[in-house]
């Protein structure tokens, strides 16, 4: 009973908030939303893509809203700046496996490829193990890496996830975040690896293609922007490469054996780690980058009593920008549901919370993230480089996507991880005067969008979702189809849920997946 009562005192039991203010209500109103979102999903907006001109614009036009409607800026400016890193692959680049008298002189393009996500680096005669898929998941009782030692050795994993009869994938038709490169390279260095190989996980006899990134050192035809772009990571990434048949006939023998080992693990979801022995492997990848900075943008109302703490509204207003024109000849990809509505709905809160007559107890921040769609990298910017101290944000919530509410539907994340919160939510939508049908059923997304960074600081969050459609990321996702009112209508709801967060005493966080333990 010891540790219930300790935690008890630590999380405090929520106390009676004030009602939400009145005279916020008359903000919640969608020729307001629909003036916003004309603004950020038209096709001078050309996209909003990470970096680009009109990412630019967007941030202007949102600081521009905060200032009048009267937030304050964080450490003088609206603007929280962070560092993108373009790059390019540097020439030569070099693989080299030697087993006995045995020598494969990989060639870059034909055998092998660095990945986008690839670290840079010189591995020199380093042993290889073959590690499955390279995924430890506890939760699913599946771990590749159990019982096998790789310090120092570099991994070979195959792309994806087990695919099984009965469970299709570890979480069903969408792919878990387990068969990402970016987990399977957290994994392979939290193990002691030095580098990580990926082949094609064969499950018929098939020539395994060679494509990491399509980097223009290797394509010259490719635009500039096709170079990848990332975060400027404190940690090293591993040398990460893509390798066919060649690599794949050395290491592992076959294709044929190569479908039997995939074809293995995926019926019996049991591991096929082994040692691959007497394989010693050298290889060097190097990388051109180019700094490019960008912004998050942020506005802050204070609250009245606690105004050092404080929850954060956010959404990205980042998307895809201009690609290959449709059938309709248009090449404008406008983003007016991902994720101008989110972007929308955080413009229309702010101003209702601003315009009020009272203020809440403890001190909202709103950020408008970019580089979302990049991966999360506004949102990591945030949490590392946080412009109030990030243990004084006692929750965060996330809208992305709820523009198109069918059927009344309203999905929502983090019910697992903030069970108080998730709680607050049910009550508040139940007062609404058409309140929507609460659906929890979106945990594969959470870590697909921006509340993820936060959650995994531990900060309380919620995720607003009115879920994917034929539209998602195409150029087709316009402000014709968008639901106006029900937009209105969540952020009304969302907002009412973040009063009673800077009201109430902190609530808890709820580890339940293996990264966040």
């Amino acid at each position: 009973m010891l540790l219930p009562l300790l935690l008890a005192l630590l999380v405090g039991t929520p106390t009676e908030s004030r009602h939400f203010p009145s005279d916020a209500e008359q903000h919640f109103d969608t020729a307001s939303a629909r003036r916003h979102l004309e603004y950020l999903s038209s096709d001078a907006m050309a996209g909003r893509d990470t970096p680009s001109p009109e990412l630019e614009l967007s941030a202007d036009y949102i600081a521009a809203e905060f200032k009048r409607v009267g937030l304050e800026p964080i450490n003088g400016s609206y603007s929280q700046i962070y560092n993108l890193e373009r790059l390019d692959l540097a020439l030569p680049a070099t693989l080299q496996l030697v087993r006995g008298s045995d020598t494969l002189r990989c060639a870059v393009k034909t055998d092998f490829i660095p990945f986008d996500r690839t670290g840079d680096g010189v591995i020199n005669d380093a042993p290889v193990v073959f590690m499955g898929y390279g995924i430890t998941a506890a939760e699913y009782q599946y771990d590749d890496y159990a019982g096998m030692n790789v310090r120092g050795s570099v991994v070979l994993v195959l792309r994806g996830e087990p695919e099984n009869s009965d469970t299709l994938r570890f979480l069903g038709k969408q792919w878990s975040k387990y068969a990402s490169l970016g987990d399977k390279m957290q994994t392979a260095r939290a193990n002691g690896a030095v580098g990580i190989l990926v082949i094609d996980a064969l499950r018929i006899p098939r020539k395994p293609f060679v494509t990491g990134h399509p980097w223009p050192a290797l394509y010259p035809n490719l635009p500039r922007s096709s170079r990848p772009l990332q975060m400027v990571d404190t940690v090293p990434k591993l040398p990460a490469l893509h390798v066919g048949e060649a690599v794949l006939s050395f290491l592992l023998d076959s294709i044929p054996n190569v479908v039997s080992i995939t074809c293995t693990i995926d019926s019996t979801l049991i591991p096929q780690s082994r040692d691959i022995t007497g394989v010693r492997l050298s290889c060097s990848v190097s990388l051109i980058r180019e700094l490019i900075p960008v912004r998050n943008v942020v506005g802050r109302l204070r609250g009245s009593e606690m105004p050092n703490e404080y929850a954060v509204m956010g959404a990205h207003y980042d998307h895809v920008g201009v690609g290959k024109a449709n059938a309709l000849g248009d090449s404008i990809f406008n983003g007016a549901d991902d994720n101008g509505s989110g972007t929308t709905g955080l413009l229309l809160a702010a101003e209702a919370l601003a315009s009020s007559s009272e203020r809440p107890k403890r001190s909202v921040v709103f950020v408008a993230f970019s580089g979302e769609e990049k991966g999360l990298y506004g949102s990591k910017a945030y949490v590392r480089q946080s412009p109030l101290p990030l243990s004084d944000c006692v929750a965060m919530f996330n809208m992305d996507m709820i523009g198109r509410c069918d059927s009344n539907k309203l999905s929502i994340g983090g019910n697992i991880r903030c069970p108080e919160l998730t709680d607050i939510n049910a009550e508040e939508n139940a007062a609404l005067k058409h309140p929507f049908s609460l659906a929890y059923d979106i945990e594969q997304y959470f870590f697909r969008s921006d509340q993820a960074s936060f959650a995994m600081k531990r900060i309380p969050v919620l995720f607003y979702f009115t879920g994917e459609h034929a539209d998602y990321h195409k150029q087709s996702d316009e402000i014709s189809k968008i639901n106006m009112r029900d937009l209105v209508g969540i952020t009304r709801l969302a907002t009412h849920v973040a009063w009673r967060a800077t009201e109430l005493q902190r609530t808890l966080y709820v580890p339940a997946g293996f990264e966040e333990k």
